[in-house]
């Protein structure tokens, strides 16, 4: 405005002094006088316009050097002009003049796209306002960035914000609400908002789930008066809420389909500026632990009316006092009422001369933490009585602690059974060497004589012509079978009286079978029957007793003679791993199954009395048994009456020391009767 009053002032007065000099007649004076003022004027304010843009350059070069914002000037192209301090601090430069020169759409923004279309906008419409965008620093780091630019003549010029920290803080907060609402729609638990009224304002995936509802959408159309079975159980939990700001109780919910449900709901009452009340629940479905509680009450329940019906003495202790104690264990006590043993020390309860053992059993108890073995102890009863009494002691969980258990069981009965069986097998065991004795006496004393009798039978066989060789024959016949009785009897004797030890030594086990059964080869012959023997070609070494093994093919061999009247008897003899495999097979009369549960034992036989038909002691398969038992074998019987019996016996390779070498078995899927 000064230079405006100045040069205004210096053209009126100019004006003013060359018509006083017209009027007055001073004409060239006058015009002179009147350049004179004008020039002055115009001078002066020449002088002052050129002060006031050197202040205003001064004012905005401040601002540009000054401003924390970046400023920037460019050509048409993209070529940097101008920069100020603070843009090139913010692309990561030391000094603006770094820029010039630059192109904004390959040096600077982070994608060229960006220069197009703002060019494009600025031909458009002259001007691009908060326009985001990615700027390049030097070091390449790409950052965000707010740009404000126009177009002036051929030129953009703008200013440049860095809003990194915002994007960040804009995007920190993005993530946080999708983790949020992540959160929320995954949660186990149900997670509502509603109102007074019932009106569901915002749930998530598991409270509709948790109520029936196939989305939060359907649950937002329901009302939350209609979930309460009771409507009272809701007007207390809002009365609390009121009251108190927040609210915890166990609801009976009622799902969309009908079904019945428990939750914990846990609510507190949000009061928003414009003074809307808000319920913030979470909904925890804990219908399983109500009906886990239930069931654990039901079970209780029984499990006392169990311990209060039992016979048997049942106490509860914490190591000291008693807790619990059934009506047995009161009447064990000499009690009527159990409630008098509750508070007593448990080793008043336990009456016995052995109090130090009882004591130790329990603390032992305790200390493992776990069952032990039972205990046997005499206890003295209440009235005087002393009992076997088998003591159990177990950690249980009573009343929310653990304490343990004792259950007293009267086995005194039990103990007097086990004392007669003890005796009777001590009888039992005594009659039986008794009768081995006996056995072995008779034997030996009957051995002699018959063994004259068997030779001077022969000699009168040889002597004598018929009939009476025939006669011979049938002594001589008759002393052997009862010699070959007495020696299986006396053999059973010294089996069961433990006289019969196995020496085992090498031998060759294919050769002892061949020697074995050409003892039966007459017989065989005589009977028409065929013989196979299955055996290596080559020798088969074992160490085994050679007797009892010689003994275990004679018994089989001789049975199968015995029974069979037609058709084959085969002998097989192999290895498999350790274990040697004798089979002896024949085509006999077979076994009736119901005699299977009888076919080793002493002189039992399928057929007896007058209906039997084949000669035989029954004691053949019995020591068989004992000695495929005695060298660590088995003994398996297949057979099918009519058709014929298969005996298999494994035995191992190598004995060692007599001794047995592996837990014996017998198998049979049929039998068939003792020699």
């Amino acid at each position: 405005m000064q230079i405006y009053r100045v040069l205004l002032g210096g053209v009126v007065l100019s004006v003013g002094v060359a018509v006083l000099s017209w009027w007055q007649g001073w004409e060239s004076v006058g015009l002179l006088v009147a350049l004179l003022v004008a020039t002055a004027a115009w001078g002066t304010g020449l002088w002052l316009m050129g002060r006031q843009r050197t202040e205003v350059l001064a004012t905005y070069r401040a601002f540009f050097e000054h401003v924390l914002e970046g400023i920037i000037q460019a050509d048409r192209k993209g070529k940097l002009l101008a920069v100020n301090p603070a843009l090139a601090r913010m692309l990561g430069y030391e000094r603006p003049e770094q820029l010039q020169g630059l192109n904004l759409s390959t040096d600077v923004l982070a994608d060229a796209a960006d220069f197009q279309h703002l060019r494009s906008q600025l031909e458009a419409y002259g001007a691009a306002r908060n326009y985001y965008l990615q700027l390049r620093r030097r070091n390449g780091e790409v950052f965000w960035a707010r740009m404000n630019i126009w177009k002036r003549e051929e030129l953009f010029e703008g200013t440049v914000e860095d809003v990194s920290s915002l994007q960040e803080a804009e995007a920190a907060l993005r993530a946080s609400e999708a983790r949020y609402r992540t959160l929320l729609e995954y949660l186990p638990v149900g997670v509502y908002r509603s109102t007074l009224d019932g009106t569901i304002r915002a749930a998530n995936t598991a409270a509709a789930r948790m109520l029936g509802y196939a989305s939060v959408e359907a649950l937002l159309q329901a009302n939350a008066n209609s979930f309460y079975v009771d409507p009272a159980q809701r007007e207390a939990f809002l009365k609390q809420l009121r009251e108190k700001g927040e609210a915890m109780a166990e609801l009976m919910l009622r799902r969309a389909d009908g079904t019945i449900i428990w939750v914990q709901d846990y609510a507190r009452c949000i009061v928003e500026q414009d003074g809307q009340v808000y319920f913030d629940g979470v909904l925890i479905d804990i219908t399983e632990r109500k009906q886990t509680r239930q069931a654990l009450q039901e079970t209780e329940e029984r499990y006392r009316q169990l311990l209060e019906q039992l016979p048997e003495p049942v106490v509860v202790h914490d190591g000291k006092t008693i807790l619990y104690a059934n009506a047995a264990a009161a009447a064990f006590a000499g009690l009527s009422n159990p409630e008098k043993l509750i508070g007593k020390s448990i080793y008043q309860f336990l009456r016995t001369e052995k109090a130090d053992a009882i004591r130790r059993y329990l603390e032992m108890a305790a200390q493992r933490g776990r069952q032990l073995p039972p205990m046997e102890q005499q206890m003295v009863r209440a009235d005087g009585a002393v009992r076997d009494v088998e003591l159990v002691s177990a950690p249980v969980q009573y009343q929310g602690r653990p304490v343990f258990q004792v259950v007293l069981r009267d086995i005194t009965e039990r103990k007097q059974y086990e004392r007669h069986l003890l005796e009777a097998k001590e009888r039992a065991e005594e009659i039986a060497r008794f009768k081995s004795t006996l056995l072995s006496n008779i034997s030996h004393e009957i051995r002699t004589p018959l063994a004259g009798v068997i030779g001077f039978a022969e000699v009168l066989e040889e002597e004598l012509d018929e009939p009476h060789r025939e006669l011979a024959a049938l002594i001589r016949d008759s002393g052997r079978r009862l010699l070959e009785t007495l020696n299986t009897l006396l053999d059973l004797a010294r089996i069961e009286a433990g006289a019969f030890v196995l020496s085992p030594e090498p031998f060759d086990a294919a050769d002892e079978v061949r020697q074995s059964v050409r003892i039966f080869q007459r017989m065989i012959e005589d009977k028409g029957l065929r013989l196979a023997l299955d055996l290596p070609d080559g020798p088969l070494p074992v160490y085994l007793d050679r007797n009892g093994f010689h003994r275990i093919v004679v018994n089989l061999v001789s049975n199968a003679v015995k029974f069979t009247d037609e058709g084959m008897i085969r002998v097989g003899l192999a290895t498999e791993g350790d274990w040697l495999r004798l089979e002896v097979q024949d085509t006999g009369v077979g076994i009736d199954p119901a005699f299977l549960p009888h076919l080793f034992e002493e002189f039992r036989q399928e057929n007896n009395g007058l209906a039997r038909t084949h000669q035989g002691s029954g004691l053949g398969l019995a020591i068989t048994h004992r000695l495929v038992e005695m060298m660590g074998g088995r003994i398996e019987v297949e057979s099918e009456k009519g058709k014929g019996t298969t005996f298999t016996v494994w035995l191992p390779l190598r004995l060692t020391n007599g001794t047995k070498t592996e837990t014996t078995s017998t198998t049979a899927n049929s039998t068939k009767s003792n020699a």
